[in-house]
């Protein structure tokens, strides 16, 4: 595949560490303080979850905190910043096709004190598989899917616990389903998804100022539902589903790439120890590359977890 795309190929170790104990799918996480969080997501039994696990690298071992004080959800959105976990959004199909499936609520923990906090809800119901990112005292929340496909961006202001919409300037990332990014020397790199096609459109984007620029396509076929963080230098993008029809029609991904800003070049990584996956996630902990989780394309709930080392 790489040579047809004239995308060279490397040989990337994805090393294994200890498996989550609650295996999941459409999970979100981040990192904070030199630990990884995960919240939310869809067990094998098809529940909807609440609860908040953290994963220590230091003794490479998994602990819940505990449950939130919100509904189970999939499709959650997390960021960090200053010692705190935000928190929510996501769709619970408790009640199909109806407003209140769509979450729009925002929460606030701090690990240190194991306090919860209630915060501002969402603006809207456009709040499945936004990406979220923590940048002077904001979070960016991006592209949320909802009653149809956006381009929306919303800032909310940690200080004053208020939203605001950032202006479309009508130049940057397609309005999609199911995109993903990461931020990498305060700059997001966002793309992939979904809107009647399978998108492979990249953007490096400065949202402090709004300011887009587009740049090499992800090589190879579309894909929406893909795990993306970013390392010391490259930033690596998991699996994901070519949509080709109704609920799971299509082609799940066995192949991880990385992606170089300062050459504006993909490199093919080889296939993922899991095999094929969507619905994973990815986070970085100091350097190191995290990534796992999600489902195969049979559609069984995984718990492995694999580092990768720059």
């Amino acid at each position: 595949m790489a040579s047809c795309q004239n995308t060279p190929e490397v040989s990337i170790t994805a090393h294994p560490c200890a498996v989550c104990p609650s295996g999941r799918a459409s999970a979100c996480a981040c990192a904070l303080d030199g630990k990884g969080y995960v919240f939310s997501g869809r067990d094998a039994t098809g529940t909807y979850l609440n609860d908040l696990w953290e994963y220590d690298p230091k003794t490479d071992s998994w602990l819940k905190v505990g449950n939130a004080p919100m509904n189970g959800r999939v499709n959650a959105t997390m960021a960090a910043d200053g010692g705190t976990l935000y928190m929510g959004l996501g769709y619970s199909a408790l009640r199909a096709y109806n407003d209140t499936a769509y979450q729009r609520d925002w929460w606030a923990y701090t690990p240190a004190s194991g306090v919860w906090k209630k915060l501002a809800d969402f603006p809207n119901g456009n709040t499945v598989a936004a990406s979220s990112f923590a940048m002077n005292g904001q979070i960016y929340v991006l592209y949320g899917f909802g009653y149809g496909f956006t381009r929306d961006i919303y800032v909310y202001d940690i200080a004053t616990d208020g939203w605001s919409q950032q202006e479309d300037k009508r130049v940057r990332a397609s309005a999609c389903a199911g995109a993903c990014g990461a931020m990498k020397d305060g700059i997001v790199y966002f793309g992939t998804g979904y809107d009647t096609h399978n998108l492979t459109e990249w953007w490096a984007a400065d949202l402090t100022h709004n300011e887009w620029i587009e740049r090499q396509s992800v090589p190879g076929k579309g894909r929406q539902f893909s795990a993306c963080t970013a390392g010391k230098e490259y930033i690596y993008l998991f699996g994901g589903r070519h949509f080709a029809g109704e609920l799971t029609g299509g082609e799940v991904f066995e192949s991880y790439l990385r992606y170089a800003p300062a050459k504006d070049a993909w490199e093919w990584c080889g296939a993922m120890p899991c095999g094929r996956a969507e619905n994973m996630i990815a986070l970085t902990i100091d350097g190191k590359v995290y990534f796992g989780l999600g489902e195969s394309a049979e559609g069984t709930i995984l718990n492995n977890w694999y580092r990768i080392e720059e």
